[in-house]
């Protein structure tokens, strides 16, 4: 199995480390091939090189959506992943949008800092993504469509 853990430079990205520490604990060796995605160009994790995709927001337009859409394919096609797991932000629901109209799995994980409400990726996320996750439980008590299962912090 192969999985692209994908989040956007700085607190989504410091999160997607500490969940890919937690994942590798319990997973069995050997059984998945993780790779990575962010927004910053060069960065790796373990020694293995993180794709880069657009470093995009709500804000930035059409044209740059649709070139961002577009990268994010580029980055979905060489990671060839089974699973798309997002810590955040909209270049992460970009990819876990694009995985899930090609068959694959996606995951969404709602950063930390939004304890009153979900982010506004998080709030698309739910209505696509095989599993939507919170790390505030209140906040998966108001909407079926997500859940909580613990903090990453």
């Amino acid at each position: 199995m192969n999985i692209l853990l994908v989040g956007s430079f700085g607190g989504h990205f410091i999160q997607l480390k500490r969940l890919y520490g937690q994942l590798v604990q319990e997973i069995e060796p050997n059984s998945v091939d993780f790779s990575f995605a962010s927004t910053e160009p060069g960065l790796t994790v373990d020694g293995r090189r993180a794709h880069c995709c657009p470093n995009i927001h709500r804000g930035s337009g059409i044209k740059a959506l649709l070139s961002a859409l577009r990268q994010s394919y580029g980055v979905l096609k060489a990671a060839k992943p089974d699973v798309v797991v997002s810590t955040g932000a909209l270049p992460g629901l970009l990819l876990c949008f694009l995985a899930k109209m090609s068959g694959k799995k996606a995951i969404w994980v709602d950063s930390m800092a939004n304890y009153q409400q979900l982010s506004f990726s998080g709030k698309l996320a739910r209505y696509f993504c095989d599993v939507c996750l919170t790390q505030w439980e209140h906040l998966a008590a108001s909407d079926k469509r997500v859940s909580y299962w613990g903090k990453v912090l």
